[in-house]
């Protein structure tokens, strides 16, 4: 009998949609999965801030800053053979309608697995919520190879 492997995998990404730049981090560890996402800081994620930010000329090189993330909002979600749909509770909040636990909830019940979710983004902005909710769909299948 071999011990069980206890791995920790973790897959980075970060991409830009339209003006926003997203960062997206899955840890899969041995039945769960950590899923954190975050906007750069220099993404006009807050309107008022646009104002504020110094014209750049569209053809120079834009640097994008590494993600220094927070740890906000935290939920939690994992399945149970007694309900089709996951349980989930919120350890972090955020907002009544806290969409960590939104998240968690629905990819819990589609993988059958924890499922931990962290956003720093700006619950104001649905937009971007709507964009890294796809996209953290898309990474799990693809981390768990689904």
């Amino acid at each position: 009998m071999t011990a069980a492997q206890h791995d920790v995998r973790v897959y980075q990404s970060t991409e830009v949609h339209d003006s926003h730049t997203l960062h997206f981090q899955i840890m899969h560890l041995q039945d769960s999965l950590f899923a954190w996402a975050g906007a750069d800081s220099s993404s006009p994620s807050n309107p008022s801030q646009q104002h504020h930010q110094p014209h750049q000329d569209a053809d120079a090189p834009r640097s994008l800053a590494p993600p220094t993330g927070n740890l906000t909002g935290l939920a939690v979600a994992m399945p149970t053979r007694y309900e089709s749909a996951a349980i989930s509770t919120v350890l972090l909040p955020v907002a009544a309608d806290d969409p960590n636990e939104r998240i968690a909830k629905r990819l819990a019940t589609k993988h059958a697995m924890q499922v931990f979710v962290a956003l720093d983004l700006p619950l104001a902005n649905v937009e971007v919520l709507r964009i890294a909710e796809r996209r953290l769909a898309v990474l799990t299948k693809e981390v768990l190879g689904n």
